[in-house]
């Protein structure tokens, strides 16, 4: 199931990566945490894969995930680049001047159509 267009929009795309922003009203915040919500990190994980797969205009499906780094919270009333490149992602602030997450990850493509 994609959590595009529910739990988060795309902004904007371009060399740097993939502006998006969040659904604030989303359920997945009412939980994850009272008072104080955050972006699951899982769900930063498959936005990410859900992206790679815009970017290569093929299904990807991460097969390994090394060297995961969250390094501050994401919060529901942020907007975000989330860059892709060579199999490292990083999360970053609009400024790209702030690390939110980074990773690596091993990954396959199918040739079905991307939705």
């Amino acid at each position: 199931m994609s959590l595009r267009n529910s739990l988060y929009f795309i902004v904007d795309s371009n060399d740097t990566g993939f502006t998006i922003r969040f659904d604030a009203s989303h359920p997945i915040f009412s939980g994850h945490f009272p008072g104080h919500p955050i972006v699951p990190g899982a769900c930063l994980i498959q936005i990410a894969e859900e992206l790679a797969s815009e970017q290569l205009g093929q299904t990807v499906r991460f097969t390994a995930i090394r060297n995961l780094k969250f390094r501050q919270p994401v919060t529901p009333d942020m907007q975000i680049i989330l860059s892709i490149r060579d199999g490292k992602v990083t999360v970053y602030d609009l400024s790209l001047t702030e690390i939110y997450a980074q990773f690596a990850a091993t990954y396959l493509c199918s040739h079905s159509d991307v939705q």
